[in-house]
């Protein structure tokens, strides 16, 4: 929060992924309830990861990637996601090649190609092909619009800030690991939930009772409670 302008911006998309929140870039009531809630808590929960090794999740309710080891996650990262006429597509599918430096065919002759090393090439320099049934062309690659990580503008790839794909994802993650693609509906009915939310409050523990110890009366004390008339003087 000490930061400013683009720095601040892109920080604050970077803690909404952490948190598991819808990633906007501004201070919105959530973030404030997150920021500004003392027991606030976010936390993954998965029931069947789809390895033990390193795979992926992309949210596309809340704009987040989220790198996992077998049920451990290992970072999460603000991400760009497609238009409604371009959207990215929801499936179990699989990282299929690994790039670095692409060149940009143009999407078949919808747009004009750019070579390797291009400064303006939207893939910016790391792409993650991924192999999706039925489906072709996508991928999680870096960009050259770090101003919509968070927002839905792409032709359906996913885009990441240029820093995060090219020291933490694209080094780890294998070809041929797991990548989910869902909705927050989508993805728990996989198995994957994500929570963002205030800690709900234990129930106090009820305090254990002592059993009550009844009290044995020394039989030389009997004698203390017979009226004096009645004692025999021997």
């Amino acid at each position: 929060m000490d930061k400013s302008g683009v720095e601040r911006r892109d920080e604050l998309k970077r803690w909404q992924a952490l948190m598991n929140l819808p990633v906007t870039g501004t201070l919105d009531e959530k973030t404030k309830t997150a920021l500004y809630t003392e027991n606030y808590e976010a936390y993954d929960e998965i029931k069947n990861p789809p390895s033990k090794g390193y795979w992926i999740a992309i949210n596309k309710s809340r704009r987040t990637l989220t790198l996992y080891k077998g049920s451990k996650s290992q970072g999460k990262y603000p991400v760009t996601l497609g238009t409604n006429a371009t959207p990215t597509p929801s499936a179990k599918a699989k990282m299929q090649n690994k790039h670095k430096n692409p060149a940009w065919g143009g999407m078949g002759g919808k747009y004009t190609p750019v070579a390797a090393d291009d400064p303006n090439n939207p893939l910016g320099e790391r792409w993650m092909g991924l192999r999706i049934p039925g489906q072709n062309g996508y991928g999680i690659h870096g960009n050259i619009k770090p101003h919509q990580i968070g927002g839905y503008y792409s032709n359906g790839c996913i885009r990441m800030f240029n820093y995060d794909i090219e020291n933490y994802v694209f080094p780890i993650v294998p070809v041929g690991a797991p990548v989910w693609l869902g909705t927050d509906n989508e993805l728990e009915s996989w198995g994957l939930y994500q929570y963002s939310r205030i800690m709900k409050e234990k129930p106090a523990p009820k305090p254990v009772e002592k059993p009550v110890e009844k009290s044995v009366e020394d039989p030389m004390m009997q004698i203390e409670k017979v009226n004096a008339g009645e004692l025999l003087e021997f």
